[in-house]
């Protein structure tokens, strides 16, 4: 029986969430952070594409998400994990910034962090040495380091085309017994202005590479709670320059060069004062067990 916790961790029931097989075994694809979704023969396979990037600014700006994310991601996964972990799987584990907080927490025996980008995993090894890091599509199961006691994925699904589907997948994965921790994005509540039209502009560019954005939302089937992640204005504004100059050296991007411009200036006009406004990103906890 799978059970979702709700928002004191522990009895609400819902319906079995069968994990299935998923696909054949695939091997990692080592081509950076495109997630190659595997589906069944005779089906158009579908490509989703981390539009946010990978490169230096990118692990500057990851920092500031997980420094932002981590009182409530770690209360999350303190009330969740089992007691004993013998291995735990980080999907979409970027530079190692929440492979960190999950060795933390849990103290697994073994900790693997996977993502598809060859340079986030390269960081992640210089981040936390004592953890294995692999270069791998996490929608291609057998994932590395699987059957694992602990499998977490923050911030992840929203960049997949398929949330519900790749989440079933990774039950698969899990020992039985074992919990799959997922935290993504359910909604955002910005005051009009550069903020709200930057998450308008982000939205549209998740969208063009695959990715639904609010993930969090397609998830509310599956269960589990909203938790608000709050930051001033000045520091979303911060967070979110990295992305608008990364779509402006971007060749090709969905947004027009113009919009990103104006968009860049209203964004640092915002981190110089943000009138004392903040950015509440509500943020879906989800927890299925095998």
């Amino acid at each position: 029986m799978l059970t979702i916790p709700g928002p004191e961790g522990f009895g609400n029931r819902a319906p079995r969430v069968p994990a299935g097989p998923g696909p054949p075994p695939s091997p990692p694809d080592g081509s950076g952070r495109a997630h190659r979704s595997a589906r069944p023969p005779g089906q158009t396979v579908a490509v989703d594409t981390y539009t946010f990037g990978d490169d230096r600014s990118a692990r500057e700006r990851l920092r500031l998400v997980a420094a932002a994310y981590e009182p409530v991601s770690r209360a999350f996964l303190g009330a969740n994990v089992p007691d004993r972990v013998t291995a735990a799987l980080d999907l979409g584990c970027g530079p190692g910034l929440s492979t960190r907080l999950l060795d933390e927490v849990c103290a697994p025996r073994t900790l693997v962090g996977i993502d598809s980008s060859a340079d986030f995993v390269d960081a992640a090894r210089a981040e936390l040495p004592g953890a294995r890091f692999e270069t791998h599509d996490v929608t291609s199961v057998p994932l590395p380091g699987a059957p694992a006691d602990v499998i977490y994925a923050r911030l992840l699904l929203a960049h997949l085309s398929d949330p519900v589907t790749v989440a079933r997948r990774w039950l698969g994965q899990l020992r039985p017994g074992g919990c799959l921790l997922i935290e993504d994005l359910d909604a955002v509540e910005n005051a009009p202005g550069p903020l709200r039209h930057y998450e308008e502009l982000s939205a549209r560019t998740v969208r063009s590479g695959g990715g639904p954005m609010y993930a969090g939302a397609l998830l509310a089937e599956l269960g589990g709670e909203t938790r608000p992640v709050t930051v001033p204005g000045a520091l979303a504004a911060r967070i979110y320059l990295f992305n608008v100059r990364h779509w402006l050296d971007t060749p090709g991007h969905a947004i027009d060069g113009d919009q990103l411009r104006d968009l860049e200036a209203g964004l640092v006009d915002v981190t110089v004062d943000d009138h004392g406004g903040s950015v509440t990103w509500m943020v879906r906890q989800l927890v299925l067990r095998r």
